[in-house]
């Protein structure tokens, strides 16, 4: 049987270890599209807010322990683009420019939820961040040193949003919160 996990942060890289765990045998592929695996992303927030604190404290386990000691076939790099149920493939692009398929029996999609960027002018400045990744939470930790950010806008008011707003006040930035649906957390 093949296994694929779309997604290889803390959730996708747990449930492609059970996986194996429970059936040795199994192929277990991996595909995540960044560098970064097994990460707690939940964390970020609580990470930020603590200057003395790496990023990286955030990685549960390193890629070499999954591919070399679990048996798992983890792929970074690889952004999944199609999905084809029927024939049971998906299909995408590697950070290299190279094109993708790969057959499954069982498919897991465990990418997360994606922040809402709106398309409209200054959102593309580079003091505009989602929070999503383990790059996206180095690059506002690096912001908020090297620029010595003293106010932030935070668009939205769910977990992570209100998550970031403790973890920035923690760190003495002023935050303001923007609501763009009439409903407090979704």
């Amino acid at each position: 049987m093949k296994f694929v996990v779309i997604g290889g942060d803390a959730a996708g890289m747990s449930a492609a270890s059970r996986a194996k765990r429970n059936q040795p045998d199994m192929d277990v592929t991996v595909l995540e599209q960044t560098a970064d695996v097994s990460y707690s992303a939940c964390g970020m927030p609580y990470n930020i807010a603590d200057p003395d604190r790496e990023i990286d404290d955030l990685v549960v386990r390193h890629s070499h322990v999954f591919r070399d000691k679990q048996g798992i076939d983890l792929r970074t790099g690889h952004r999944v683009e199609t999905i084809d149920p029927v024939a049971k493939i998906i299909g995408g692009r590697t950070l290299k420019g190279d094109d993708f398929q790969l057959p499954y029996d069982r498919l897991l999609i465990a990418t997360g939820a994606s922040p809402v960027i709106p398309d409209l002018p200054g959102f593309d400045l580079s003091g505009v961040m989602g929070l999503k990744y383990l790059e996206d939470g180095r690059r506002v930790k690096r912001f908020v040193v090297d620029q010595n950010v003293r106010r932030v806008v935070i668009i939205g008011m769910g977990y992570i949003a209100l998550e970031m707003c403790e973890a920035l006040r923690a760190r003495d930035i002023e935050v303001d919160m923007v609501k763009p649906r009439p409903v407090f957390l979704p």
